[in-house]
This record gives C-alpha cells, structure tokens and sequence, in this order.
C-alpha cells in the first residue's frame, strides 16, 4: 500500500512539471509521460503516443498544423501560437538501465523576442543602407544645400543691399570698400546663375523629386500643380527643405505632397511616413528662413506637430493659367509641366 502511494506521488508530480516530458526504454516503449507532454504528442503525432520511433517520426515530419521553425534547432510552433523546443538525450537510472528522455519546453516568450530583434536588425540594416546611400552622395548635397542656403540669404537682402550701396555712393564712401563689396555680390550672383543654368532644362519639381530619391525618399506629387516655373521653383524649395528634416529627423523614406488650386491661392500640405514628433517642434534655422520668405512672399505657413507633422503652406497665385496635375504615376497625360 505505501509502495503504490509513493508511486502514484510520483505520477502526480509528474504531472505538474512546467515541461512536457517522457521517457522510452531501450527498446523504444513509452514507459513515462506527463500530461502536457500526451497533450503536444497528440497534436504533433495524431494519435497516442507509444513508441520512440513514432515521436522522431513526428518530429522530422509534424503534423497537426504544427509547423517546424528551425530544424537544427527542434524548434515547433503549434497551431495555438505556443512554440515548443524539444530534446532528446540518453540517460541511465540508478541501476545503469539506459532510458530516452524526451523533453519539449514553452519557448513562446523568447520566440516573440527573437522575432521582434529580427524585424529590429532588419530596420537598422536599412538604416544603415541609407545612411551609406546618404554619405556616398553627401558632397552634392553639401553643395547643393549650400547654394539653396545663398539663393535664399540674396534673395531676402538684395534690396537691402542696393540701398545700401546707393547711401554709401551718395555720402562717398572709400571707393576701395566699394570695390570690395560689389566683388563678393558678384561671386555670389555668379554662382547662383551658374545653378540656374545647371537645372534650367528640367522642371523644379522633377529635379527635386531624382534629388530626394538621393537621399533615400520618394516625393509623392498628388493633386493639382502652378505651371507657372517660378511658383513651382517654389513649391521645389519648400519640398527639399521638408525632405531634408523628414529624412533627418524622423526617419522618413516617403513624403506626400497634396497641392489644391484654391481662388487666387495654392494651398500646399505636406506630411511623411516617418516616425512622428515627440513634443511641439521648434523651427530651426531652415524652417524659419523658409518662413520668412513665403511669408514675405504674400503665404502662409502653418504648421501642425502633434499627433502627426503636418505643413501647410498657402501662397497666392499672380500668374496662374492652367494647371499640371498629378497623381501616383506623375503627371497626367496633356498636363506638362512648364
């Protein structure tokens, strides 16, 4: 009577381990097993379990709709999402009678984890890819950045400067300073037009879309477009100041440009696929030059940080006949640009 208590003890406790476990005699008979483990032998073999060989049989072939996710491994998803690792090793008891061991442990936790540091790698492998994309070309976008940087500070100080020039000549100021000044405003108008020349043949907004495809992103066009060139020189100007941050800032690889032809106005919005903002943003360096101009332009600029970066920008429309219209594929047919 004590002997079958102590044994059926041991079954109970058996029973409760957190493993599925099971034990085979030298000639491959089930001799123990636990609950759980005629639970998944179940599943994996389609009936109960009886011998060695039928498990191994399963295990190199499931069934059940439980799927093998690493063979070397012995690593088993079953059709609950549970995710199994099996071992099988030889044991001897303490009379040195030689046992199989066959145990399987609930992996499903570090499965998940290991799924998620995939996709994690997988991100920062792409991000690495355009970090590269980015550094191989950085010399033209240095130089690219810079030229927008010098269109943008001559354009808002000309006529600040002519009138500067006109005082300095009016009270005879050192001619050699004179001299000196006139010299740096034509190294810099020179530049600026040796620009223009460059990208005089190709239409603002196409040259800013293959240059943000440098920088890894894609500028998707939709809506309706000024023909007029110097307000799509514009809307170039205020899309590249936008890629540059959004690729920057927010990882983004896609920005979506809606524009609207709205009654003496165009209305330009401005959102990306990049990670969104974290607190209210500030405008830097760029963003309020860019500000400036639209605004003394005649626009508007607004900009929205939370849940989403939003920008809007409205300018007026001086020069407006027809209309070049995109949408996923580019222009329509019949609507060239100017």
């Amino acid at each position: 009577m004590i002997s079958r208590i102590s044994r059926n003890a041991v079954k109970e406790g058996f029973d409760t381990l957190p493993a599925a476990i099971c034990y085979f005699d030298r000639n491959g008979l089930l001799r123990l097993i636990n609950h759980r483990m005629q639970e998944i032998a179940a599943v994996l073999c389609g009936r109960d379990l009886q011998t060695l060989t039928d498990l191994e049989q399963a295990l190199r072939s499931p069934g059940g709709g439980v799927r093998l996710r690493d063979e070397a491994a012995r690593i088993y998803e079953f059709p609950d999402g549970t995710v199994y690792h099996f071992t099988v090793r030889p044991i001897q008891d303490k009379y040195g009678i030689p046992y199989t061991e066959v145990m399987a442990t609930d992996v499903t936790q570090l499965a998940a984890l290991h799924a998620a540091l995939q996709q994690e790698n997988e991100r920062l492998a792409d991000a690495n890819r355009r970090a590269k994309r980015l550094y191989d070309n950085m010399p033209d976008i240095v130089r690219e950045e810079e030229i927008l940087k010098m269109k943008m500070r001559v354009h808002d100080d000309i006529g600040h400067t002519l009138l500067a020039a006109r005082r300095a000549l009016r009270h005879e100021h050192d001619l050699a300073r004179l001299r000196s000044e006139a010299a740096k405003w034509e190294s810099s108008i020179s530049l600026l037009c040796r620009a223009r020349q460059e990208n005089a043949a190709e239409d603002p907004l196409s040259y800013m879309q293959r240059r943000a495809a440098v920088l890894g992103a894609a500028v998707q066009l939709r809506g309706a477009y000024p023909a007029a060139r110097a307000t799509r020189e514009f809307y170039a100007l205020i899309l590249r100041e936008c890629t540059s941050n959004a690729v920057r800032h927010a990882g983004a690889t896609e920005l979506y440009a809606d524009s609207e032809h709205q009654p003496q106005a165009w209305h330009l919005c401005i959102t990306n696929n990049g990670a969104p903002p974290k607190a209210e943003i500030k405008e830097g360096g760029g963003l309020s030059s860019l500000r400036r101009r639209i605004e003394k332009a005649g626009g508007t600029v607004t900009v929205h940080s939370l849940p989403v970066f939003v920008l809007e920008v409205t300018l007026p429309d001086k020069e407006s006949t027809n209309d070049t219209r995109y949408d996923r594929r580019g222009p329509k047919a019949g609507t060239e640009p100017a």
